[in-house]
Protein backbone atom coordinates (compact mmCIF):
# COMPACT_ATOMS: atom_id res chain seq x y z
CA UNK A 1 0.00 0.00 0.00
CA UNK A 2 2.81 2.39 0.86
CA UNK A 3 4.35 1.72 -2.54
CA UNK A 4 1.21 3.15 -4.18
CA UNK A 5 0.88 6.12 -1.81
CA UNK A 6 2.71 8.47 -4.23
CA UNK A 7 -0.13 7.82 -6.71
CA UNK A 8 -2.56 9.16 -4.09
CA UNK A 9 -0.77 12.50 -3.73
CA UNK A 10 0.22 13.05 -7.37
CA UNK A 11 -2.76 15.29 -8.12
CA UNK A 12 -2.61 17.35 -4.94
CA UNK A 13 -2.71 21.10 -5.52
CA UNK A 14 0.71 22.77 -5.56
CA UNK A 15 0.02 24.46 -2.21
CA UNK A 16 -0.32 21.08 -0.44
CA UNK A 17 2.77 19.47 1.11
CA UNK A 18 3.18 16.13 -0.69
CA UNK A 19 5.81 14.87 1.74
CA UNK A 20 3.52 15.52 4.70
CA UNK A 21 0.68 13.77 2.88
CA UNK A 22 2.88 10.75 2.20
CA UNK A 23 3.98 10.61 5.85
CA UNK A 24 0.32 10.70 6.88
CA UNK A 25 -0.39 7.58 4.82
CA UNK A 26 2.03 5.43 6.82
CA UNK A 27 0.02 6.19 9.95
CA UNK A 28 -3.35 5.92 8.22
CA UNK A 29 -2.60 2.54 6.66
CA UNK A 30 -1.43 1.12 9.99
CA UNK A 31 -4.64 2.37 11.66
CA UNK A 32 -7.00 0.91 9.08
CA UNK A 33 -5.24 -2.44 9.09
CA UNK A 34 -5.54 -2.62 12.89
CA UNK A 35 -9.16 -1.40 13.12
CA UNK A 36 -11.17 -4.17 11.49
CA UNK A 37 -14.52 -3.09 12.97
CA UNK A 38 -15.46 -0.33 10.58
CA UNK A 39 -12.68 -0.33 8.00
CA UNK A 40 -11.68 -2.60 5.15
CA UNK A 41 -8.78 -2.79 2.75
CA UNK A 42 -9.34 -4.45 -0.61
CA UNK A 43 -6.25 -5.35 -2.64
CA UNK A 44 -6.10 -6.26 -6.32
CA UNK A 45 -3.24 -8.32 -7.74
CA UNK A 46 -2.08 -9.13 -11.26
CA UNK A 47 0.35 -11.96 -11.79
CA UNK A 48 0.84 -12.25 -8.03
CA UNK A 49 1.90 -8.60 -7.73
CA UNK A 50 -0.08 -5.76 -6.09
CA UNK A 51 -1.93 -3.82 -8.77
CA UNK A 52 -4.15 -1.60 -6.65
CA UNK A 53 -6.03 -1.17 -3.41
CA UNK A 54 -8.85 0.72 -1.79
CA UNK A 55 -9.41 1.74 1.82
CA UNK A 56 -13.03 1.75 2.99
CA UNK A 57 -14.86 3.10 6.01
CA UNK A 58 -18.18 1.52 6.89
CA UNK A 59 -20.66 4.21 7.96
CA UNK A 60 -23.29 1.77 9.19
CA UNK A 61 -25.45 4.43 10.88
CA UNK A 62 -25.68 6.18 7.49
CA UNK A 63 -26.06 2.94 5.49
CA UNK A 64 -23.03 3.97 3.43
CA UNK A 65 -19.46 3.05 2.64
CA UNK A 66 -16.89 5.81 2.22
CA UNK A 67 -14.01 5.13 -0.16
CA UNK A 68 -11.13 6.85 1.61
CA UNK A 69 -8.53 6.00 -1.01
CA UNK A 70 -8.23 4.06 -4.22
CA UNK A 71 -4.93 3.66 -6.06
CA UNK A 72 -3.81 1.61 -9.02
CA UNK A 73 -0.19 0.97 -9.95
CA UNK A 74 1.16 2.72 -13.01
CA UNK A 75 1.65 -0.66 -14.70
CA UNK A 76 -1.99 -1.62 -14.13
CA UNK A 77 -3.47 1.74 -15.10
CA UNK A 78 -6.08 1.40 -17.83
CA UNK A 79 -6.35 -2.39 -17.43
CA UNK A 80 -9.66 -2.47 -15.53
CA UNK A 81 -8.16 -2.88 -12.04
CA UNK A 82 -9.91 0.24 -10.72
CA UNK A 83 -13.23 -0.94 -12.15
CA UNK A 84 -12.78 -4.35 -10.49
CA UNK A 85 -11.92 -2.67 -7.18
CA UNK A 86 -15.08 -0.57 -7.43
CA UNK A 87 -17.15 -3.71 -8.10
CA UNK A 88 -15.63 -5.20 -4.93
CA UNK A 89 -16.54 -1.98 -3.06
CA UNK A 90 -20.16 -2.30 -4.24
CA UNK A 91 -20.25 -5.95 -3.10
CA UNK A 92 -18.81 -5.00 0.29
CA UNK A 93 -21.40 -2.23 0.65
CA UNK A 94 -24.29 -4.53 -0.26
CA UNK A 95 -23.04 -7.23 2.15
CA UNK A 96 -23.14 -4.62 4.93
CA UNK A 97 -26.65 -3.38 4.10
CA UNK A 98 -25.50 -0.07 2.65
CA UNK A 99 -27.49 1.97 0.16
CA UNK A 100 -24.71 4.19 -1.12
CA UNK A 101 -21.00 4.49 -1.74
CA UNK A 102 -19.38 7.87 -1.17
CA UNK A 103 -15.96 9.25 -1.98
CA UNK A 104 -13.95 12.40 -2.48
CA UNK A 105 -11.29 13.04 -5.07
CA UNK A 106 -9.04 15.98 -5.76
CA UNK A 107 -10.51 18.54 -8.12
CA UNK A 108 -7.23 18.56 -10.06
CA UNK A 109 -7.41 14.80 -10.65
CA UNK A 110 -9.35 14.87 -13.90
CA UNK A 111 -8.64 11.24 -14.70
CA UNK A 112 -10.10 10.05 -11.39
CA UNK A 113 -13.10 12.35 -11.70
CA UNK A 114 -13.81 11.03 -15.20
CA UNK A 115 -13.50 7.43 -13.97
CA UNK A 116 -15.95 8.02 -11.12
CA UNK A 117 -18.41 9.81 -13.40
CA UNK A 118 -18.32 6.84 -15.81
CA UNK A 119 -18.92 4.58 -12.79
CA UNK A 120 -22.13 6.50 -12.05
CA UNK A 121 -21.01 8.82 -9.26
CA UNK A 122 -22.58 12.27 -9.15
CA UNK A 123 -21.37 15.54 -7.68
CA UNK A 124 -23.05 16.23 -4.38
CA UNK A 125 -20.89 18.81 -2.63
CA UNK A 126 -17.77 20.87 -3.00
CA UNK A 127 -15.12 21.24 -0.31
CA UNK A 128 -13.41 24.62 -0.25
CA UNK A 129 -10.19 25.21 1.66
CA UNK A 130 -8.61 28.37 3.03
CA UNK A 131 -5.13 27.85 4.42
CA UNK A 132 -4.27 29.81 7.55
CA UNK A 133 -0.73 31.00 8.21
Amino acid sequence: MLGLAPRLVAALPAWRDRQAALAHYATLFRQVLEDADDTAVLIATRGGQPAGFTVLYLLAHEHAVFVKDLAVSEQAEGSGVARLLMEAVYSYAREHGCREVRLKTDWNNGRARAFYERAGFRNESVTLVHTLD
